[in-house]
């Protein structure tokens, strides 16, 4: 077995402790997203319970996971999903074709 140091991280995946220390809205929104399906934010806030949602997306990214969004219409309608894990911070790999974080 490797010895964890800084420089050798290692891939980050939900264990029952982390679960404890995520609690609420980045456990939900983790659970919603996790089959790397496309959902509406219509359908996040439903089944999440959370109308402010970005905030956990961000969170998640921090993880170490890719989430895309995309418009999903004309009228500016937002789909989301976990696209892979990477293992470190997504937030500034400009990875969303439509969100602010474009490039």
């Amino acid at each position: 077995m490797t010895q964890q140091t800084m420089f050798t991280p290692r891939p980050f995946i939900p264990e029952p402790l982390d679960w404890e220390r995520w609690k609420g809205h980045k456990v939900k929104m983790f659970n919603v997203l996790r089959d790397g399906m496309w959902h509406s934010r219509e359908e996040i806030v439903t089944r999440t319970g959370i109308k402010g949602f970005t905030a956990r997306i961000s969170d998640i990214r921090k993880a170490g996971y890719v989430v895309e969004c995309n418009r999903a219409s004309d009228g500016g309608a937002t789909i989301y999903r976990i696209l892979e894990f990477v293992g470190y911070d997504t937030t500034g790999k400009h990875t969303c074709p439509t969100c602010t974080c474009k490039q």
